[in-house]
This record gives structure tokens, C-alpha cells and sequence, in this order.
């Protein structure tokens, strides 16, 4: 499965599954430091590390590369993960957002795109009834792509000093529900099982 948008610039991306030939593209993303920490890993030193870590997303059904079509560069990840309910069990009809772009590609409006063509895809296609994102509250880009894809901040939670992910940072948590028109009475029973 393939998914395509255009950017504000009027550049074509594609979203598709990622494959091992991508190691390399994919290395450029998860060794820099500032985007491991905000995606809540440590960053890689090494191919191989690099090869591990997109084996796990080779394993992700709802994760997919972000190709530049111009050229097939990978430069990102999107997508969507399970989602635990607060009984530990997965939580149905919802997934967690999650994605990292090469610095490189900042501030081009790739990540905007590739966030409200996930976001509908979640909804059109996977008929999902919420889905959830967080960033950490310096992560100010990261906050502004959710909110102009309609998310919107339910809570938020600061982490103590000792944590392994945002060791005293406050972390934002977002949600989207689909247009009212398709979500029905469903979206309350949405919300109970957190």
C-alpha cells in the first residue's frame, strides 16, 4: 500500500512501507541526537545499529518511509502504533502517531503533509475512532504540526528527573477524532477506555 500528497511547495510525497535498501537514508535520521531524544530513543553510532532498529519498523504494519518522489530519498517516518487502555490490554479503534524527520527537512512542510495524509488514512481507510500523539512542550514544531492536523492537547504530564524519556520535561498529550459525520456515538465509548 502506497499513500501520495503534495506539500504547500508543491512537492510530491510518497508514504510507503519502509524496506531494508533504505538502511542508509534511515541512518541519517537516527543518528542525530536532538531527533532521537525527541522520539524517545538513544541515537545510533553505527549501520548496524541503524539495521536493527529498521527491522523493528519492518515489523510495524502502520509504519511507513516519507520519500521525496523527486528523488526517493527517505526522508522520514510516519506512523500509527498500539495503543494501550489504562487496563495494560490494547485499546480498539485507536493508535498512537508517531513520527521523525531528517533535520535536513525541517521547516519544508514535509512532516504536515505526510501527518494529515496519516491522519486520514487512519480514519478513511483503518476506520479508527481516535487517534493520540504527544511531544514534549519544547518540541515546539512538533506541537504545531499536530495542532494544524486538529489535534488537540487532553493533558499533559511532567516527567520526573530520573525518567528515561524526557527526564524532567513536561510531555503534551494530543488527540484527533474523526469529522462528526463518520465517527457517530462511538467516540464516547472512545474515550471510556483510556
Amino acid at each position: 500500500m502506497q499513500l501520495a500528497t503534495t506539500t504547500s511547495q508543491q512537492e510530491q510525497l510518497q508514504l510507503r512501507p519502509f524496506t531494508p535498501a533504505d538502511v542508509t537514508d534511515y541512518f541519517e535520521i537516527v543518528q542525530n541526537r536532538d531527533i532521537a531524544v525527541s522520539a524517545g530513543f538513544t541515537p545510533v553510532n553505527r549501520l548496524m545499529e541503524a539495521q536493527y532498529l529498521l527491522s523493528r519498523q519492518l515489523n510495524q504494519p502502520q509504519v511507513f518511509a516519507l520519500v521525496l518522489m523527486t528523488t526517493g530519498k527517505v526522508i522520514g517516518s510516519v506512523g500509527l502504533y498500539e495503543r494501550m487502555n489504562s487496563h495494560g490490554e490494547p485499546a480498539p479503534s485507536q493508535l498512537d502517531l508517531g513520527y521523525m524527520l531528517n533535520a535536513a527537512y525541517w521547516q519544508h512542510g514535509y512532516m504536515t503533509a505526510a501527518v494529515h495524509l496519516i491522519r486520514d488514512y487512519g480514519f478513511d481507510t483503518l476506520q479508527l475512532k481516535r487517534l493520540t500523539a504527544s511531544c514534549l512542550v519544547s518540541n515546539t514544531a512538533s506541537r504545531l504540526i499536530l495542532e494544524h492536523a486538529g489535534f488537540e492537547q487532553y493533558d499533559q504530564v511532567t516527567h520526573p528527573r530520573y525518567a528515561q524519556f524526557g527526564a524532567g520535561q513536561t510531555e503534551l498529550f494530543f488527540e484527533c477524532l474523526p469529522p462528526r459525520s463518520s465517527r457517530g456515538d462511538e467516540v464516547d465509548a472512545a474515550h471510556e477506555v483510556i
